[in-house]
């Protein structure tokens, strides 16, 4: 078994999810992804992962919902979350006002989502 820290990236848009996946991985990180709140729920309730990049905007369960899940079932996995959306930070704030580990806008500034995806499992 591998001691390796793990990451999901919860995106429903597929080119944006392999590019995000690709980030994280040449961060040194085992990279799970989930396409939309569903899947991303299954997978926080059966891996640990040092950090969850979420979008909010996806089908079935959004990412408000992920978040609702992570407050009530593992509140300690906030810490570790990134959300990298197209929404507003504002917006975001008004909806969910739970601190997590940082909020990006997209189109986001790669360099410092990786700074912030180093400094989250570190």
């Amino acid at each position: 078994m591998s001691d390796q820290k793990r990451a999901l990236v919860v995106d429903d848009d597929d080119p944006i999810r392999a590019m995000l996946a690709k980030v994280v991985e040449r961060q040194n990180l085992a990279v799970d992804t989930a396409r939309d709140g569903l899947e991303a729920i299954q997978r926080i309730d059966t891996n640990d992962y040092a950090v969850i990049l979420l979008d909010l905007m996806m089908p079935r369960v959004d990412g408000y919902g992920v978040l609702k899940h992570i407050q009530s079932h593992c509140p300690d996995k906030l810490k570790c979350t990134i959300i990298a959306s197209a929404v507003p930070e504002t917006e975001i704030l008004k909806r969910f006002n739970q601190a997590v580990f940082r909020i990006h806008a997209k189109p986001f500034d790669l360099g410092k989502l990786i700074a912030d995806i180093r400094e989250c499992v570190s």
